[in-house]
């Protein structure tokens, strides 16, 4: 099959990926919600969301997982803090800071294409990522930057469906961005009011703010992974947070609990 027939193919589906993250833009389950849209129609297990300034430093990052959350929040750490500059898209991303295209960008690199040892190690076989799609385009004075992350190798008709995604998903990244900045959750404020929990949402909470995984807390409350997760996500949006990190910094002190 043709690119141009693969195009059409996937366009039926283009769009159904969208209703609940625009319904979350702006608010702490939008990537999570992207994901799920995205994993639906396009089979993305994993993602990122990082904002590039003028000057090719990383001024945003957030993550999600439909496979380990933890697993995601390290690996988008270790590139943040120590390793974007490696990317093999770093270069494509400082040119566009300095001339800004109108265009939206879409680069696919598998593990073989990484000549950097560590980089590969640390941020494809370590995660267990078989193939992973950039997305970018220039957004004002910044560059948004998304990285979609597969357990296998991305087939022609995924390529053809997200190359139809990509504007819609850098203008919602962009969107949520513009809001989140407008309205920052407070993250050093504790959730002290533990009252509108549920009892089973207020003991998954106190397993999380001990350092207990999601599987850890699964095993000591007899329930499945999955149901951790749901209300994982449901403590998120109640804290108003974006991630487990945040979700720890809303810890509230013992004499509150």
């Amino acid at each position: 099959m043709e690119t141009n027939e693969l195009v059409i193919a996937a366009a039926p589906t283009r769009d159904t990926w969208t209703p609940q993250a625009v319904l979350n833009l702006g608010r702490p389950m939008f990537h999570a919600m992207l994901l799920r849209g995205l994993h639906d129609v396009a089979g993305v297990d994993h993602l990122s969301h990082l904002r590039y300034d003028r000057t090719g430093r990383i001024g945003y990052a957030r993550c999600a997982s439909l496979v380990d959350q933890s697993m995601i929040e390290w690996t988008t750490d270790a590139y943040v803090n120590r390793l974007y500059q490696r990317d093999p898209n770093y270069e494509r991303v400082c040119e566009a800071t300095r001339e800004p295209a109108s265009d939206v960008q879409l680069v696919t690199v598998s593990p073989e294409s990484i000549r950097d040892t560590e980089y590969r190690q640390q941020l494809f076989e370590k995660p267990g990522f078989a193939s992973k799609v950039s997305v970018f385009g220039t957004w004002g004075e910044n560059i948004c930057y998304v990285n979609l992350y597969f357990s296998r190798a991305v087939s022609g008709r995924t390529s053809a469906l997200l190359h139809y995604c990509a504007p819609l998903l850098i203008a919602l990244a962009q969107r949520h961005d513009e809001l989140a900045t407008e309205q920052p959750a407070s993250l050093s404020a504790p959730l002290s009011d533990l009252d509108h929990l549920s009892a089973r949402e207020r003991q998954v909470a106190e397993l999380l703010w001990q350092g207990h995984t999601a599987k850890e807390t699964a095993r000591a409350l007899n329930l499945s992974p999955t149901t951790v997760l749901t209300y994982k996500s449901r403590l998120f949006e109640k804290a108003k947070v974006a991630n487990l990190k945040e979700f720890l910094l809303k810890a509230p002190s013992r004499s509150t609990r």
